[in-house]
């Protein structure tokens, strides 16, 4: 109960001021929020209000048959995707955020003037079972270490950074609780919902229950990778992402933050 009241809260209030006040000044966190990222935020938490709380959570073949077969639909007849959200239970970190990701890009598509998200790019951001990690849009932003950040950077649709001080609701986190990246890691991708200082609150798909705001420490967290989405029209590019061999190494072999940089597109401090 007291995560649906904390999600209650931050999508009713803390989301619409954290826009204003991006919209209107730095305010500390970052640079201001240009009239495009607000209307992607818009979409965002638009898209987050439609899921529902729970569902349970699962990293077998249940939770991706639920999120490729029964979820995320193709309308033939409108030649656009569906996304089912009742269906996709159970559900796990990367299934939750990447479901959310298109969901807001539907939202955000269909505001558009005119379609900016071609056929064919959203038949590529669709997620398929089988799928591997470093294979295509959904296999990269599921697979070990700084998955969904590589997506974006190749992309051109956002930035990644490491800053705390920078970071505002609505961007993807993701948080690893230990050192190790790759082979051996834990890890968890989540929403960004508000830092409380010491502590911070995140939506995604949570262990035991599923989709849901939680509240943990910082000090239980050993980093994070923040991921902004500045131009999702970049997302009409997914057709050119195809496998990508070091995403798919992160099953076999562990690395350090030197790589993860490289591959995002962040400096080394």
């Amino acid at each position: 109960m007291r995560n649906a009241l904390i999600l209650i809260c931050c999508l009713g209030l803390l989301w619409p001021a954290a826009v204003t006040a991006a919209e209107r000044a730095p305010a500390g966190r970052g640079a201001a929020m240009t009239p495009g990222e607000a209307a992607w935020y818009q979409s965002l938490r638009a898209g987050l209000s439609q899921f529902r709380k729970g569902g349970g959570y699962k990293t077998n073949r249940e939770a991706m048959e639920a999120l490729a077969q029964k979820t995320c639909r193709w309308d033939p007849r409108t030649r656009r995707p569906v996304f089912l959200l009742r269906e996709a239970a159970p559900s796990f970190c990367s299934s939750a955020c990447y479901l959310l990701l298109l969901k807001s890009l539907q939202l955000w598509d269909a505001a558009q003037p005119q379609p900016v998200i071609s056929e064919r790019a959203w038949l590529a951001l669709i997620p398929r079972l089988g799928q591997h990690d470093g294979e295509g849009p959904w296999g990269w932003a599921n697979a070990n270490g700084p998955g969904l950040a590589v997506l974006v950077h190749r992309l051109g649709a956002g930035v990644n950074f490491e800053d705390w001080r920078k970071a505002r609701p609505g961007d993807f986190m993701k948080i690893f609780w230990t050192d190790h990246i790759g082979r051996r890691e834990s890890g968890h991708l989540t929403v960004l919902v508000k830092d409380g200082g010491d502590t911070v609150t995140f939506w995604s798909s949570n262990m035991p229950d599923g989709y849901g705001a939680k509240t943990v420490p910082k000090s239980q967290i050993r980093r994070v990778i923040f991921t902004r989405i500045i131009r999702p029209e970049r997302f009409n590019l997914a057709p050119a992402v195809g496998s990508h061999p070091w995403l798919s190494s992160l099953l076999q072999q562990e690395v350090g933050m030197k790589e993860v940089r490289r591959y995002s597109g962040m400096q080394n401090p």
